[in-house]
């Protein structure tokens, strides 16, 4: 297996609002932070421990044991660290069918790894913790995934409210069917069935996700918890009282309005009330204030990383492009509430591909981080010399042209100077026609070059397929297909640095 590395700096994977975020210096310090150094995550440990209480720290320690039974060697050894001190590294996501798209796992190996590395630079015990996603209440989101191009889409009309309490005996049912059918290697079908008992020996789909999750990595002694808990929601109540009174919902359209007048979209559009209510029929918006337990109040995804850091000693939180945009419109919650805000730490993405791939690259003489950085249209032009063409060669080409229509008009004046306005004009249009070959010519250029640009679709196909990065319309299932074999152990071994990127695995 070959491993290649391209730092999310020198990637057009992110997006421009996290280029500019992480590595752009285009934000103003009070927005958020991200790692900068060891030294940040020193100062930030003892701060984030110093601003937890003993309380909390003792309701979640209870919750954690509640929510997870039969911890293994690793979990015991991470939970009895959380309650004797330590700090927390979080990653979060939907419930997404069978994991859903390959980034879901890729977020949980993230965060283990980052955590394994803060814990070296601190010397102090750092717990990787998995936010479970159970009050979403997009079922479409989360009810698909694709393996080796073939897609399974669960199917519930009855679907409404909190995902997390949904019933999975039907979701167990389908997939048994689709796997019958379904094109899958050895490796892919053990992993899929797995995950098909979870769903069959659990009463909703957040008892099976956790299971999920922690038969696959548990040996990393990640913790999973889940947010929608009657205990947990109690220690949120002056989020809830701050919000259903509009404090904190202004304070959120503020900033969401200064990432605004910096030039960027909104990546949630802030509500005057950012809550749900949870009711036996499903997942209300909240659109006017009103006395509600706590149990039955669900956060909105910019209420939610404010729960959550209340709930947990939180240094960094691990989060995809998408999530950390709306981290972006937090600050000023955070600030009020007086919540340290955790670093924001991009994931780590993973590509993966057959070793051919690279093969092909090489014999077309481009690198992985070409293919990361550019489009496949300007890596065409680059290599075909496109600027080549349009500057250098047409001027060659041109001026015996322009000379011959200059001395046309200039005739053509001296003879017809009544006809001055007919002369420039047309003068104008063979100057433009005589240049205006270019495209022709580029065209001309790659029916020569054929055999390069089939290699270079290949690469592409591979890396966007259906011009879409690979990791987000894949699923893990893919991996092993491709791989033969779960490369968690050595995904986490890559990660574990504080520069993320793109992991790119080929075998």
């Amino acid at each position: 297996m070959k491993h290649f590395f391209v730092q999310h700096g020198d990637s057009a994977i992110p997006s421009k609002i996290m280029k500019d975020f992480f590595y752009g210096g285009v934000f103003p310090p009070y927005f958020a932070s991200k790692i900068n150094n060891d030294e940040d995550l020193r100062l930030i440990y003892t701060e984030r421990n110093n601003n937890y209480s003993s309380e909390t720290r003792s309701m979640v320690h209870e919750c954690i044991l509640r929510q997870n039974k039969s911890l293994n060697a690793r979990e015991k050894a991470n939970l009895h660290a959380f309650a004797k001190g330590a700090c927390t590294i979080t990653t979060g996501h939907q419930l997404m069918v069978c994991g859903g798209t390959a980034f879901f796992e890729v977020k949980i190996l993230s965060a283990v790894a980052l955590a394994k590395e803060v814990h070296r630079i601190c010397g102090r015990p750092v717990v990787p913790i998995f936010w479970m996603a159970s009050e979403d209440h997009d079922f479409e989101e989360i009810a698909s995934f694709r393996v080796n191009g073939q897609k399974f889409t669960w199917k519930n009309k009855f679907a409404s409210g909190a995902v997390g309490r949904l019933s999975t005996q039907d979701l167990a049912t389908q997939l048994i069917s689709f796997v019958k059918e379904a094109r899958l290697s050895e490796s892919q079908r053990i992993f899929i069935k797995k995950r098909i008992q979870a769903y069959r020996e659990s009463d909703s789909l957040a008892e099976a996700t956790r299971r999920i999750i922690r038969e696959w990595c548990g040996e990393y002694g990640v913790l999973v918890i889940d947010g929608d808990d009657p205990k947990l929601k109690s220690i949120g109540q002056k989020i809830w009282s701050m919000e259903l009174n509009g404090e904190l919902s202004s304070l959120i359209q503020e900033r969401t309005q200064e990432i605004i007048n910096l030039g960027y979209d909104a990546q949630v559009t802030p509500r005057p009330i950012n809550l749900f209510e949870l009711k036996s029929r499903g997942r209300l918006r909240m659109l006017k204030p009103k006395k509600i337990q706590s149990n039955r109040i669900s956060p909105n995804a910019l209420i939610r990383p404010v729960y959550q850091e209340m709930l947990l000693p939180n240094i960094v939180y691990v989060g995809g492009g998408g999530e950390l945009a709306y981290w972006l419109q937090l600050g000023k919650v955070f600030d009020a509430l007086a919540i340290p805000m955790p670093k924001l730490y991009l994931r780590d993405s993973l590509l993966v591909c057959p070793l051919k791939i690279d093969s092909v690259l090489n014999k077309i003489k481009l690198e992985w981080i070409d293919i990361l950085s550019e489009t496949k249209e300007s890596i065409i032009k680059r290599l075909l010399e496109y600027d080549k063409l349009k500057n250098i060669e047409t001027a060659q080409f041109a001026k015996p042209l322009k000379d011959a229509i200059l001395f046309w008009s200039q005739k053509m004046n001296e003879s017809y100077p009544e006809m001055k306005s007919h002369t420039e004009a047309l003068k104008r249009k063979m100057d433009k026609l005589s240049s205006n070959s270019i495209e022709h010519r580029y065209r001309t250029h790659k029916r020569r070059n054929i055999d390069f640009l089939h290699r270079i679709d290949l690469v592409f196909d591979s890396v966007f397929p259906g011009e879409i990065f690979w990791e987000r319309t894949s699923s893990y299932a893919d991996v092993l297909g491709l791989l033969g074999n779960d490369p968690k152990d050595i995904i986490v071994e890559k990660m574990s640095t504080i520069k993320a990127g793109t992991h790119i695995l080929l075998a």
